[in-house]
């Protein structure tokens, strides 16, 4: 394979950016209507904050540019400042940026969105001359043919954040001032990128002390430190708190599994949402540690490690990491991305030509991957499991115990989450303070531990199915919940009853079902099961006068049964085409009671 020339790969990547652009279609994700919002502000020549009478409209624009702002609110009560104008959690320099964007959408009388899109295609096109006008362009192509280009049609800062460290390590080399401003600038829109410029600012100068002397050095370091400081500024001029992004967030010493979380988790991480990348980098590294050595030991690489440990260090740090915006990939993933550029430089411009052809071939992997788990038009999906971890934790629930805000978020399908929480058939079931959920019947005793409050744990169906292995969750700070009003706390003898009548079932009414719930009155609450030609009720703590009205689509049977004596308490049959539903008197003061219901 003859290698492909700087010019030809230059054309590849802008047709790649061409058909990125040609697919897009402006939508918002995550907190995208704050950027639109502040930017619109901006380009009528008010501040970046709301006064009062201005956030009515204003919501009612944002509604106005399609169904992903149906829910778009700038009301955070919490962050108005002593003269009473509204703040955003989102500092306003990227929405700055878009501004000369957004004011020529508006003059063209086309969405503001589109404003985001002409800075994103400008950021990419600048990544794209730097990739293409540097050693490996096969190599470091990688950051742009992957889930960056997912981005390119949203409003959100996560792809200003990775031109920003991209260039700055595309860069070093030969612009070490110019990398210093790009981390800056990535560092002001957040916080976590600050560890990462205060290690390069270190390497820079020790890498050559006479830097420190240098005016143009200090000048840089001095520009870089402003727009750090900006930021802390403003809110603390507005709000009294240094940046609304960490105002919440407890400093602590993530664990081992927490600081891994953007690379392994099996629902955001980069091991699992991009293995091309991933591979490049076990390539990489395996290659030039078998047969290049003295390259991996090039400091630029071990400043860009130690920035990635910090990295990992500091994104560990936010209480929830099943976050929107995004296509089921860990932003943090993606930050940590252009960390690994310087090397795939080293590999890419390796002696030895093979390395050159993997560079192509990975190239095209990752293309190949990009279209289709990452194209522009896929829905962010923060709120589902992906097919693998689906797979996961219904075959083999003991193998991945992931965080439990990504699993119940996943599981309830609702931010903040239910809890507990579990698997549709119940091979993995996530506790909590030793409660279960209604579709899933307790089995088993889980530790002491699982008891506590606050507390998670996980119940991992065994391969035989004979029973529940218990996990204790580690204490982390408490996420934001909904508790389930319908729960079991435990393994009693009215489950293990229920169990026996309920086997077979599925939980809920099926369209098909033999009885259809009409009312339930004076009892704490109800649950279904059905099947074909057999369903079964549950019904927890009646008072005076309880009873549950039903239709059956045929002629029926309907026991009512004492699940903690394991008695039956009356039959009562049931004919189908009443002008009425049929009404089932229940005895006072049950505290768990089974209605079935059988054909006759």
């Amino acid at each position: 394979m003859a290698p492909v020339s700087r010019h030809v790969w230059a054309l590849c990547l802008v047709a790649w950016l061409g058909v990125a652009v040609w697919q897009a279609n402006p939508v918002r994700v995550g907190d995208g209507h704050e950027y639109v919002a502040v930017a619109l502000n901006l380009a009528r020549g008010h501040a970046p904050s709301f006064a009062p009478e201005q956030i009515p409209a204003l919501e009612a624009e944002l509604r106005s540019l399609g169904p992903s702002f149906a829910t778009a609110s700038v009301n955070y009560p919490e962050l108005v400042g002593r003269d009473g104008r509204q703040d955003v959690p989102h500092f306003w320099l990227y929405p700055l940026l878009a501004l000369p964007g957004v004011i020529g959408a508006l003059l063209l009388g086309v969405s503001p969105l589109w404003g985001f899109v002409a800075l994103h295609v400008g950021l990419l096109t600048l990544l794209t001359w730097l990739v293409a006008t540097r050693p490996a362009p096969a190599w470091t192509s990688l950051i742009l043919l992957g889930p960056l280009t997912w981005w390119i049609d949203k409003p959100s800062t996560d792809l200003l954040l990775v031109v920003c460290l991209g260039g700055a390590m595309l860069l070093w080399s030969q612009r070490p001032a110019v990398s210093l401003v790009l981390l800056g600038i990535g560092a002001s829109h957040n916080p976590a990128l600050v560890l990462v410029l205060a290690l390069f600012a270190a390497w820079g100068s020790i890498e050559r002390p006479a830097r420190l002397m240098c005016r143009r050095w200090q000048s840089v370091v001095l520009v870089a430190t402003l727009l750090v400081a900006i930021p802390p500024i403003y809110y603390l001029w507005r709000l009294g708190i240094p940046s609304p992004l960490t105002a919440a967030t407890a400093t602590r010493w993530p664990g081992l599994l927490d600081a891994l979380f953007p690379l392994t988790d099996v629902t955001l991480g980069l091991v699992v949402r991009y293995p091309p990348f991933v591979l490049a980098v076990m390539l990489a590294a395996g290659w030039l540690g078998w047969r290049e050595m003295s390259r991996l030991r090039d400091p630029f690489i071990a400043t860009s490690g130690l920035a990635t440990l910090a990295l990992l260090w500091v994104v560990g740090q936010p209480v929830s990491q099943n976050h929107g915006g995004s296509p089921d990939l860990s932003r943090y993933a993606l930050w940590l991305m252009p960390l690994a550029l310087p090397l795939l430089q080293q590999a890419g411009t390796s002696s030895h030509r093979v390395m050159q052809r993997v560079g192509v071939l990975l190239a095209a992997l990752s293309a190949t991957w990009t279209l289709i788990a990452f194209r522009p038009s896929r829905p962010e999906a923060h709120l589902q499991p992906t097919p693998f971890a689906d797979w996961l934790w219904t075959h083999h629930p003991v193998w991945n115990d992931p965080r439990p805000e990504v699993f119940a978020e996943r599981m309830s399908h609702r931010e903040p989450p239910e809890v507990p929480t579990a698997t549709p058939l119940c091979q993995k079931v996530l506790l909590y303070e030793g409660l279960w959920p209604v579709h899933c019947l307790p089995q088993g005793e889980p530790p002491d531990a699982c008891l506590d409050p606050q507390r998670f744990c996980y119940a991992n169906r065994t391969a035989t199915g004979a029973g529940y292995l218990f996990l204790e969750e580690p204490q982390r700070p408490a996420i934001p919940l909904v508790q389930a009003e319908r729960t079991w706390s435990r393994e009693t003898p009215a489950v293990a009853t229920l169990r026996q009548l309920v086997r077979g079932l599925t939980i809920g009414e099926s369209d098909h079902a033999l009885v259809s719930l009409r009312g339930l009155w004076n009892a704490a609450w109800l649950q279904q099961w059905s099947g074909p030609g057999r369903s079964a009720f549950y019904v927890r703590h009646t008072r005076a006068q309880a009873a549950i009205g039903v239709r059956v689509r045929q002629r029926v049977l309907a026991r009512v049964i004492d699940l903690n004596r394991a008695v039956e308490l009356a039959t009562y049959p049931l004919e189908p085409h009443t002008s009425q539903p049929d009404i089932i008197p229940l005895p006072d003061a049950s505290p768990d009671l089974a209605i079935t219901f059988e054909p006759r």
